[in-house]
């Protein structure tokens, strides 16, 4: 369980341990052993969901490493019957609907984790019972939450609102399109090989048209930058060789390689999901006034 991250299971794991000695009855926010079971319940279902969401990401880590240039393409470019003077290009791209698909479960299944943790913690605090982080969101922009339990909401604020805003776009309002694809590049006797990353947008995907015409006039991969490099040597007669050239790909500004994204998501939803827990078992198993 440790691969996702090598300190959400064993928070969880300490804070259950410590549980199993916590009071039952009085002003304890457990009444009885069947409470303890619920709640532990609970953090579990946002643990397999923060594993679910980690699948989704080790999917798209695994697609990326079985899409292998197209040895066929190099090998057409490879062959000695063309020219030192040969300038020539063979460029594939192809959709990438599956990583879309994976991102979409990956946000889907952070922000159920998120509503369980939510829930888990709402157990100590009076007055509120909940099953969505939007309520913890909102007590902090309100500035109706005090405790542990929103100061950590409060630290994580930012993060917590843009993957909301994010999953909500992408699960309800629209679906990113994006490609992957490679590019064979010969000059005289060199011969290079250039891949176009998946990228997706950096922050709330904004609105594009998805039409026949639109994907007809797009010439080039949506995101992308590319660099280009020449270098020569000059002869003594005057004349000039290429030495030496490359075409890279790199994100445009405004988007990122999905893997990156999706990295940098699970990465604070394990942070999120430690601190709270830890704020949690600050708490002693009591509920306090928010």
């Amino acid at each position: 369980m440790n691969n996702s991250s090598p300190n959400v299971y064993e928070i969880i794991d300490q804070y259950f341990s410590h549980m199993d000695d916590a009071p039952v009855g009085g002003h304890s926010i457990f009444q009885d052993d069947r409470a303890k079971e619920k709640h532990e319940t609970i953090i579990m279902y946002a643990f397999r969901k923060y594993r679910a969401a980690f699948y989704h990401s080790e999917n798209v880590r695994r697609f990326l490493a079985n899409e292998s240039s197209d040895l066929d393409s190099r090998k057409l470019l490879d062959s000695n019957t063309f020219t030192n003077n040969t300038r020539a290009k063979i460029s594939v791209r192809k959709t990438a609907d599956h990583f879309v698909y994976e991102l979409a479960a990956f946000f889907e299944a952070s922000k159920s984790s998120l509503d369980f943790i939510a829930a888990a913690s709402s157990w100590y605090l009076n007055s509120i019972n909940t099953a969505s982080i939007l309520t913890l969101i909102r007590c902090v922009d309100r500035n109706t939450g005090k405790g542990n339990i929103f100061n950590v909401t409060k630290q994580h604020l930012s993060w917590l609102k843009q993957i909301r805003e994010y999953r909500h776009h992408l699960v309800h309002r629209m679906i990113i399109s994006t490609s992957i694809g490679h590019e064979v590049h010969r000059r005289g006797q060199i011969v290079k090989t250039s891949k176009h990353p998946v990228v997706v947008p950096e922050s709330t995907p904004a609105y594009f048209p998805d039409t026949r015409r639109a994907r007809m006039m797009e010439d080039e991969p949506r995101g992308l930058n590319s660099t280009r490099f020449e270098g020569f040597v000059k002869h003594s007669d005057g004349t000039e060789q290429l030495i030496d050239f490359s075409n890279e790909y790199t994100p445009a500004e405004g988007y990122v390689e999905i893997s990156s994204l999706m990295a940098k998501h699970l990465n604070h939803l394990g942070k999120f999901f430690c601190d709270m827990i830890t704020a949690m078992k600050g708490m002693n198993y009591k509920k306090h006034d928010q």
